[in-house]
């Protein structure tokens, strides 16, 4: 359950400030200092996350790969 209100809420927040962001600058409004603080990491923080576990999967991906050919080379030398 945890797991699905992380996989809902960080997304929704993260768009929920970019959009108030976006409309902030399209208007010419100028935001509070409070809320920037607040808005700027979090969505740093959902995206350098994002990229980290796309990284991860990648990675895991890639040695799997690489020790699939490495046993295909044994078999192959047997």
């Amino acid at each position: 359950m945890e797991e699905f209100i992380r996989a809902v809420a960080r997304p929704a927040i993260t768009v929920m400030f970019g959009i108030v962001i976006a409309i902030a600058v399209l208007q010419g409004i100028s935001l509070p200092e409070w809320f920037l603080g607040m808005a700027i990491p979090i969505i740093a923080w959902w995206f350098t996350d994002r990229t980290i576990q796309h990284i991860k999967a990648n990675n895991s991906v890639a040695i799997d790969k690489l020790a699939e050919k490495v046993a295909a080379a044994i078999k192959a030398k047997e």
